[in-house]
């Protein structure tokens, strides 16, 4: 199956102005699919069940080094930003990171939220521009859940398209939540609608994804297909159909983008891909490639995971790493339909079934 890293159009529209923004109660791109009846809108989080689906398609500390150094690289969507070869090396890298305090509005009930403290929720955000101070929509919003216990990695996507309830704002398209007040409002927002614990985020700029992709030596994707292809060749990248081609970051980066000729669901599915690849990547890197990369990134990702939860982060990754990246789509095949609201093309989503298939996903069904 493909995977996903998402970054937006620059050239796309921004969403409608907001509203003024309230004291936060509660309260497409068109990627081709035109043929949805509307339903009712979802004022609360519960909507309207939905029922379509998707388009198809040496030394003994080393190995923890490198993983340490993984670790880094998947919590900024695959950037890397930290590394331990060696007390000074560390220091230096963390000198040059320096995490943002995660700020929880208060919208939500913690203690409503699933999750268990062997899992650790990490929201990864890939925004369009080079800036990520700026205000902007956020493009690819996937969750990485590392399980401990299990020793699993689990990336969920959510798809920035679905019509859902953003505190302070009422019902539009997730993707709007970054935009009206930034990464913190998108966690709160995905919290609200989905009931999931989100620990830590990361936000990155194109610019990231294309340096790390070419730090690690470019990824090889299993097949580029007619239609991809024709799509690249209108962003100036030229490749001939076929399997196992690889790319460099600037090619990389067009190919995650590709929305012309296909659905967002194939969109998101190449981002999930190339996560998948930049981590095998990565493993098969030499040390001091990787620590280089991590000292050069470790000050452009903006993230919330306190330095102190690094370490200890890294000894739960290890182990995981082994066990491959199980993946998840939200809104689930079967739980959504087209929609339109506000003028906008949006997935109405069927809430309650993705929490359930979120549960089931993330914590075996198994939360406090």
């Amino acid at each position: 199956m493909a995977n996903d890293i998402y970054f937006s159009d620059p050239g796309a529209s921004r969403p409608p102005s907001p509203p003024p923004a309230p004291s936060r109660p509660p309260e497409r791109q068109n990627s081709g699919r035109r043929n949805a009846s509307p339903a009712k809108p979802a004022a609360q989080p519960e909507s309207a069940p939905a029922r379509r689906t998707a388009p198809p398609r040496r030394k003994k500390r080393r190995p923890v080094l490198r993983f340490f150094l993984i670790l880094f690289l998947l919590i900024a969507a695959a950037a890397a930003a930290a590394g331990a070869y060696g007390v000074h090396t560390y220091r230096d890298i963390m000198a040059a990171y320096s995490p943002v305090p995660m700020q929880k509005s208060g919208v939500v009930d913690e203690a409503s939220l699933m999750h268990r403290d062997d899992v650790y929720n990490i929201l990864l955000m890939g925004v369009d521009l080079a800036d990520t101070d700026s205000a902007t929509r956020s493009d690819s919003m996937i969750l990485l859940s590392v399980d401990k216990t299990n020793r699993r990695l689990k990336l969920t996507t959510f798809m920035r398209d679905m019509y859902v309830t953003v505190p302070g704002y009422g019902d539009t398209k997730l993707t709007h939540a970054c935009m009206y007040e930034g990464p913190q409002l998108t966690v709160d927002t995905i919290e609200l609608n989905f009931g999931v614990r989100i620990d830590a985020y990361a936000k990155i700029g194109y610019d990231i994804f294309i340096e790390l992709v070419n730090g690690v030596g470019g990824i090889t994707v299993a097949e580029i297909d007619e239609t991809e292809a024709r799509a690249l060749a209108e962003e100036g990248v030229y490749v001939d159909p076929g399997t196992d081609i690889h790319l460099t970051g600037e090619q990389a980066i067009k190919y995650v983008r590709i929305r012309h000729w296909q659905s967002d669901f194939a969109r998101t599915e190449r981002q999930r891909e190339a996560i998948t690849l930049i981590i095998g990547q990565a493993k098969k890197t030499p040390l001091r490639q990787l620590v280089a990369l991590a000292k050069s990134l470790a000050g452009k990702v903006v993230c919330t995971v306190p330095k102190e939860d690094i370490l200890p982060l890294a000894a739960g990754v290890l182990p995981c790493l082994q066990n491959g990246i199980d993946q998840q789509q939200i809104p689930a095949d079967g739980t959504w339909e087209d929609g339109i609201r506000d003028s906008l093309m949006v997935l109405l989503v069927d809430r309650d079934a993705n929490r359930e298939i979120i549960r089931n996903f993330i914590y075996g069904g198994s939360v406090k």
